[in-house]
C-alpha cells in the first residue's frame, strides 16, 4: 500500500513514497516472462559468483529480448511507479527500450551508451537519453546499476505529456547479463525548489556582476513556477549549495541553460574527498575519466542536447529554439565506481554549478528497497491482534465476521471466520487494484487451516494466459480446470477440526493442468467457509529435492569419509518402528563419519530436513558455500548453541534428539547461519555428513 509522508525540515523537503515492483531478479531459477524476437538464443537463468545471485543471460545476434510487452495482456500496465532501476553487464553496444503508454500514445524511452539526447530517433515515438560509456573500457564487462526517472525523461522532450503506464523492458545489442529490474517510487529530499536563493553562495566570479535570484519561469513550456536564476560571467562564475547527506546516493536536478555549464559535486568517499565533475561538451569520446591525480572524476552530460538554444539534436520538431527544461539524474556511487572501481561513496558534501541559466528541483533520491526474495513473505500470522488486512468479499447472506483470536491448540493468535458456511467469502490482498499483492518473486505459498466443515481456499494469480484461481478443497482427488478455476484436493481429513499445514508450489499446480501456462504474480488469498487460518506466507519456490528416502534399497551416493575403526558400515535396512526403509550407520561412534553428496551446488533451496533415530552422541554437518567461504552448519544433541569454531557453526538440537526415537528436524539454513554470522549469506548447499551410530531417513531440501 502506498503512503505519502511530508516532513519539512528547515528548507529541505523529505518525501517517502513506498512502492516497489520487482519484475526480474532471477532468483526463481526460471526465465518466465522473457521472449526473444528476430535473432538470438533463448534467455538463460544462471548463477553469478560476482553478485552471489542468479541473473538473466542474453546472448546471440542482438535480440531484441522482451520482458513485459508494448501493450496487451503481457504488458506490465504499471501506472503507480515511475522510476526504473536495473543492473547490467555488457561488453559492447546496446540499447534498452522502455515502452510506455502516455496521454499522447505509445512512447519508447530508450537508452544507449552515447552521451547525448535525441527526440524521436530511430523509431516512431522514440526518445533517447544517452547513458555514456561509449568506447570506454571501464564500462565494459562490469556490473553497473542504472536508475532513470521515466516521467522526467518523457517530459524532457514532451513537457505537456504524462505517463499513464509503464509496460516492459526490451534489450537489444551485444551479449549481456541483467538483474534486479524494478519499478519504484523513490524516497527523496529536496534541497532546492526554486524559492531559496539565499541558501546559495557565490564561490567564484566578480561578486558585483554575479547574481542569484528566485524568479517566475519566464518562458518555459508548461508551468515550472518559481526557479533559480544564475547570472554572471558564464563558466567564470560559480554558485554552491551545501548538502551534507550520507543517506541517499542518487542526485537529480532540472536546468535550462543557453550556454555551456558544468556541475561540481564534492563527496566524501572510502578513499577520501573527491570531486564529481559533470560537463556538457559535444564529445562522444572520451566522455569521462579521472583528473587531478584521481581527485576529480569526470562525466559528460550530453553535449549540445543540454543547452537550450541548441535544443534537442533534431530541432525540426520544435524550430530553431526550444525552452524545454532538461532533467539530469546521476547515481553518484556508480559514477565513482566507473573510474575507481574499488572506491565507494560515503556522503555528499556540496553541489556547485558554473554558468548562467535557470535551475530548479535539486533533490536526492533513494535506491529501491528490494526485499530479499529468498526470505518468506508473511501476509498473516495473527500476531498484530487485528483483522485490518482482511475484507469480506461475499457478505450475502449478511452477518459474516472476521476476528483475530487466540487458539488454545495452536498456542498463538489466528484469524477466525464466522458466517453462513460456504456462502460467505473472505479475502486478504486483492484480485485487482492497488491492494493486489503483485508478488512476482515467489512461486510457492503455505498456510495453516482448522476447519470442521466443507471449505475452499482460492489463490488469485496472474498467469501468461490471464487470471487463474487455484482452488484447494477437502477432497482426496483433483477436479481439474473449469473456466479460470484449477481445483485441487488437499485431503478429506483437512476438515477434521484439527490444524493442518498446507504447502503448494503454485507454478507446478498451474502446469499440471495447463502445461503451456506460466505463473506471473500472486495477488490474494481467499476463503469460503467457517473456520480458522494462520501463517499465510509465500516463499521463493517449493521444489522438493529428495536426497535420500532409502526406498531404492541401496546406499548409492553415500560414502565413509572417516573410517577410524576400520569397520565403519553403511546399510539400507527396513525399520520396524518407522515402517519404511532407512539408512543405518555402524562403526566406532563419532570416530567414524559418513557423507551424502559433496558437490550438490544447490543454489535454490533454503530449508533442509531429515529424520533420525540416534540413542547416543552424534554430530551432523551440512556443508554450505557462503559469501565468506565454506561453512559447516554443525548440529549436536546439546541444549545450547556453541557459537563459531573456525568454519563450524555450532547449533544444539537438544539432548532429547538422541533419545532413541524417530524425530524429524527442519532447519532454515540462512537463519541458522545468521545466528552466529549475521552479515554472512548462504550461496549453495553441497553435502550432508554424520558422525555416530544411528539411522537416517528422508533427507530433503526445498
Amino acid at each position: 500500500m502506498r503512503y505519502i509522508k511530508y516532513l519539512l525540515i528547515g528548507i529541505s523537503l523529505i518525501c517517502n513514497l513506498n512502492a516497489t515492483t520487482v519484475y526480474e531478479n532471477a532468483e526463481d531459477g526460471e526465465i518466465t516472462g522473457w521472449r526473444i524476437q528476430q535473432n538470438g538464443e533463448e534467455p538463460k537463468n544462471i548463477f553469478s559468483h560476482t553478485l552471489n545471485s542468479r541473473v538473466i543471460k542474453l546472448q546471440g545476434d542482438g535480440g531484441p529480448w522482451i520482458l513485459g510487452a508494448v501493450s496487451g495482456d503481457l504488458a506490465w500496465n504499471n501506472g503507480r511507479e515511475k522510476t526504473i532501476s536495473w543492473k547490467m553487464l555488457t561488453g559492447g553496444r546496446y540499447t534498452v527500450y522502455i515502452p510506455v503508454t502516455t496521454k499522447k500514445g505509445t512512447r519508447y524511452l530508450f537508452y544507449n551508451d552515447l552521451p547525448k539526447r535525441i527526440l524521436r530517433h530511430g523509431v516512431k515515438g522514440g526518445i533517447l537519453h544517452g547513458l555514456g560509456g561509449y568506447r570506454h573500457s571501464e564500462y565494459k564487462n562490469v556490473w553497473r546499476t542504472y536508475t532513470r526517472d521515466l516521467e522526467r525523461d518523457l517530459k524532457d522532450s514532451e513537457p505537456d505529456n504524462e505517463i499513464i503506464s509503464i509496460n516492459g523492458f526490451i534489450y537489444s545489442g551485444s551479449d549481456a547479463l541483467l538483474d534486479d529490474i524494478v519499478l519504484y517510487n523513490p524516497k527523496y529530499k529536496i534541497y532546492e525548489d526554486g524559492t531559496t536563493p539565499n541558501r546559495w553562495k557565490i564561490t567564484d566570479g566578480d561578486i558585483n556582476k554575479t547574481n542569484i535570484s528566485s524568479i517566475d519561469d519566464p518562458q518555459g513550456d508548461g508551468v515550472q513556477g518559481r526557479v533559480i536564476q544564475f547570472k554572471g560571467d558564464g563558466l567564470n562564475s560559480a554558485y554552491r549549495l551545501d548538502i551534507n547527506n550520507s543517506k541517499y546516493q542518487i542526485i537529480q536536478w532540472k536546468s535550462r541553460f543557453y550556454e555551456p555549464y558544468s556541475v561540481s559535486i564534492i563527496v566524501n568517499t572510502k578513499d577520501g574527498i573527491r570531486e564529481l565533475l559533470y560537463t556538457n561538451s559535444s564529445k562522444y569520446y572520451p566522455s569521462g575519466g579521472v583528473k587531478n591525480g584521481g581527485k576529480t572524476i569526470w562525466h559528460e552530460l550530453g553535449g549540445k542536447s543540454l543547452v537550450g538554444h541548441n535544443g534537442w539534436e533534431q530541432k525540426k520538431d520544435f524550430g530553431e529554439i526550444n525552452h524545454f527544461w532538461q532533467t539530469v539524474t546521476r547515481d553518484l556511487n556508480q559514477d565513482i565506481k566507473d573510474f575507481q572501481k574499488n572506491n565507494r561513496l560515503i556522503s555528499i558534501i556540496s553541489f556547485e554549478i558554473r554558468g548562467s541559466g535557470l535551475f530548479d528541483d535539486l533533490k536526492l533520491l533513494s535506491r529501491p528497497e528490494i526485499t530479499d526474495p529468498k526470505k518468506d513473505l508473511i501476509y498473516e500470522d495473527g500476531e498484530d491482534g487485528t483483522t485490518k488486512k482482511w475484507h469480506i468479499y461475499d457478505n450475502s447472506p449478511k452477518g459474516a465476521t472476521i476476528k483475530n483470536i487466540y487458539d488454545e491448540d495452536k498456542e498463538s493468535r489466528v484469524i477466525e471466520f464466522n458466517g453462513n458456511g460456504f456462502e460467505n467469502g473472505y479475502e486478504i490482498g486483492a484480485r485487482r487494484g492497488d491492494k493486489k499483492w503483485n508478488n512476482r518473486d515467489h512461486k510457492a505459498i503455505s498456510w495453516n487451516i482448522k476447519f470442521n466443515d466443507y471449505f475452499s481456499i482460492f489463490i488469485a494469480v496472474d498467469t501468461t494466459k490471464g487470471t487463474r484461481y487455484l482452488t484447494y478443497e477437502p477432497r482426496d482427488t483433483n477436479r481439474g480446470i473449469i473456466a479460470s478455476y484449477i481445483r485441487f484436493g488437499i485431503g478429506s481429513n483437512t476438515k477434521d477440526g484439527k490444524w493442518h499445514n498446507i504447502i503448494r508450489n503454485l507454478a507446478d499446480d498451474i502446469s499440471k493442468f495447463e502445461p503451456d501456462n506460466k505463473l506471473i504474480a500472486i495477488n490474494s488469498f481467499m476463503v469460503r467457509g467457517d473456520g480458522r487460518v494462520d501463517d499465510i506466507k509465500t516463499q521463493l519456490n517449493y521444489k522438493l529435492i529428495i536426497y535420500e528416502d532409502a526406498e531404492d534399497n541401496n546406499t548409492d551416493g553415500w560414502r565413509v569419509f572417516s573410517n577410524t575403526s576400520g569397520t565403519a558400515k553403511i546399510e539400507n535396512i527396513f525399520d520396524e518402528n518407522k515402517n519404511s526403509r532407512v539408512i543405518s550407520f555402524n562403526g566406532n561412534g563419532k570416530a567414524d563419519g559418513y557423507a551424502l553428496g559433496g558437490h550438490w551446488n544447490n543454489y535454490d533451496s533454503r530449508y533442509f530436513q531429515w529424520s533420525m533415530n540416534f540413542n547416543e552422541d552424534y554430530t551432523i554437518y551440512i556443508s554450505i558455500q557462503t559469501t565468506k567461504g565454506r561453512r559447516f552448519l554443525t548440529y549436536t544433541p546439546k541444549n545450547e548453541n556453541g557459537g563459531k569454531k573456525g568454519d563450524y557453526i555450532l547449533i544444539g538440537l537438544g539432548n532429547k534428539s538422541a533419545n532413541g526415537t524417530w524425530q524429524t528436524f527442519k532447519r532454515e539454513l540462512q537463519k541458522d547461519l545468521s545466528l552466529i554470522e549475521p552479515d554472512n549469506k548462504i550461496v549453495a548447499i553441497d553435502e550432508f555428513m554424520i558422525r555416530g551410530n544411528g539411522r537416517i531417513d528422508d533427507v530433503r531440501a526445498y
